[in-house]
C-alpha cells in the first residue's frame, strides 16, 4: 500500500509539473516606443494644449467686389469669343491690379496710418504666437507685412469674375472696420487709376492741338511780316488788275498789227500806216515794262507772288491740322469717359457673429498625422539601412 501510494504521488506531482510547464506565461502590458512619444504624441499634445487652452478665438469678416470698365473695341462676335476665351480682358487685369495693391507694403502702411492696424494686429488677451510682434518675430515693418498676408487675402474667382476679401482679428468689429478700409482704398486707386488713364488719353491729344495753334500762329506772324516788307496784301489779287491791263495792251496791240496788215495790202502808201506802226511800237513797248513789272526779276510780281502762296498753302495745311487735332480730342475725351473703371461692391464687409479660429480639432489632427508620416518615413529609411548593413 505504501508503495502504491509512493507511486500515484509521484504520478500526480510529475503531471503537475508537465502541466505547469505548458501554461502560457502571463500576458505583459506592451509599452509605446519612447521615439514614438516624442516624434508622434509629444508634438500632437502640445498642438492641443495650443490650440484647446491657449489660442485665441479669430474673426474672419469677407467681402465681395468686382471691377467693371467699358472696352473702347467694337461690339461683335469675335469680339466677345476674343474677350471670353481671355479670361474678360482689361477688366480681368485691372481687378488683379487692385488685388495686388490689398496685398501690398503700400495698403499695410495706409491702414496703419488709418485704422491704426498694428494696434488691431496686438490686442489685450491675444495669444502670444498668433498676435504681432510675438517673440518669434522682428518688430520691423517686413516682419509686420509679412503678418498682413496671413492676416489678409484677396482672391480672384476666374469663373465669375468676382474677388474675395478676406480679414482675420481678434474682434469681430476689427475684421469688418480692417475690411472696409480696405475696400475704401482700393476704390481710390480705381479713381486715381481712372484719373491718370484720362490724363494719357487727352494729354496728347491736347499737346498735338497745342502746337498746331503754335504752328498757325507762327505762319500768321510770318505772313504779317511778308506783307508789311511787301506792301502787299495779297499779291495773287493785286496782280490781277496788271495782268487784266496787259491783257488789254496785247489785245490793242493785236488790233493795231492787223490795221497795219490791212493798210499794207490795200494802200502801202498810206499815211496812216506809220502812225498804227508807232502805236504798235509803243503799245509793245509798255507790254514789255508791264510784264517786267510782273515776271523776269526779283522785283517783279512772281518770286512775291510764289512766296505767299507758299506761306498760304502752309496755313491750308496747319489750318485742317488743327482741326483734326481738335475733333480727335474731342473723341479722346469721349473714349475717355466710355473707359472709366467702377468698383462695385457685390457683398459689402460683414460682422462675423463667432469665430473661425482656431479650428482645434482639425489642427490638432494636422499636427498628429504630419508627425505620424514623419515617424513612420524615419522608421522605413531606418530599417532599409539595417538590412543594407547587415547585406
Amino acid at each position: 500500500m505504501d508503495t502504491l501510494e509512493f507511486n500515484l504521488r509521484d504520478t500526480a506531482t510529475s503531471l503537475l509539473r508537465k502541466t505547469s510547464q505548458r501554461r502560457p506565461p502571463p500576458m505583459r502590458r506592451r509599452r509605446l516606443p519612447l521615439p514614438f512619444l516624442l516624434v508622434v504624441m509629444l508634438p500632437t499634445l502640445l498642438a492641443a494644449i495650443y490650440y484647446f487652452g491657449i489660442a485665441s478665438p479669430q474673426y474672419v469678416s469677407e467681402a465681395q467686389f468686382v471691377v467693371r470698365g467699358q472696352s473702347n473695341s467694337s461690339p461683335g462676335m469675335l469680339s466677345s469669343l476674343l474677350q471670353t476665351a481671355g479670361g474678360g480682358g482689361s477688366a480681368t487685369e485691372d481687378t488683379y491690379v487692385v488685388q495686388n495693391y490689398m496685398m501690398s507694403r503700400d495698403a499695410a502702411a495706409y491702414l496703419i496710418r488709418t485704422a491704426d492696424l498694428r494696434a488691431i494686429f496686438n490686442r489685450p488677451g491675444a495669444d502670444i504666437l498668433a498676435r504681432f510682434p510675438n517673440p518669434f518675430h522682428g518688430h520691423t515693418f517686413e516682419h509686420f507685412f509679412w503678418h498682413y498676408q496671413r492676416q489678409v487675402v484677396a482672391e480672384l474667382d476666374t469663373t465669375t469674375g468676382i474677388s474675395t476679401l478676406t480679414v482675420q482679428t481678434f474682434r469681430p468689429e476689427d475684421s469688418q472696420r480692417v475690411a472696409a478700409a480696405l475696400m475704401a482704398a482700393a476704390e481710390r486707386l480705381v479713381n486715381q487709376m481712372n484719373a491718370r488713364q484720362r490724363e494719357n488719353i487727352i494729354s496728347t491729344s491736347e499737346h498735338e492741338v497745342t502746337d498746331a495753334e503754335r504752328q498757325l500762329r507762327d505762319i500768321a506772324a510770318r505772313i504779317g511780316a511778308y506783307r508789311n516788307r511787301e506792301a502787299l496784301l495779297d499779291p495773287m489779287k493785286q496782280s490781277a488788275p496788271m495782268l487784266k491791263d496787259i491783257n488789254d495792251l496785247q489785245t490793242m496791240l493785236s488790233t493795231t498789227q492787223l490795221q497795219i496788215t490791212q493798210l499794207r495790202e490795200s494802200a502801202p502808201n498810206s499815211p496812216l500806216l506809220s502812225v498804227y506802226q508807232r502805236r504798235a511800237q509803243a503799245l509793245t513797248d509798255q507790254i514789255a515794262r508791264a510784264g517786267t513789272a510782273v515776271t523776269g526779276s526779283d522785283q517783279s510780281l512772281v518770286p512775291k507772288i510764289t512766296a505767299y502762296d507758299d506761306l498760304s498753302i502752309q496755313r491750308e495745311l496747319l489750318e485742317k491740322q488743327l482741326a483734326t487735332s481738335t475733333a480727335a480730342l474731342e473723341t479722346a475725351k469721349v473714349q475717355a469717359d466710355r473707359q472709366q473703371l467702377f468698383l462695385d461692391e457685390v457683398v459689402q464687409p460683414n460682422r462675423p457673429d463667432y469665430a473661425v479660429y482656431p479650428r482645434s480639432i482639425v489642427s490638432t489632427l494636422i499636427v498628429f498625422v504630419s508627425f505620424l508620416g514623419i515617424f513612420l518615413m524615419a522608421r522605413l529609411l531606418i530599417a532599409g539601412a539595417r538590412e543594407h548593413h547587415v547585406a
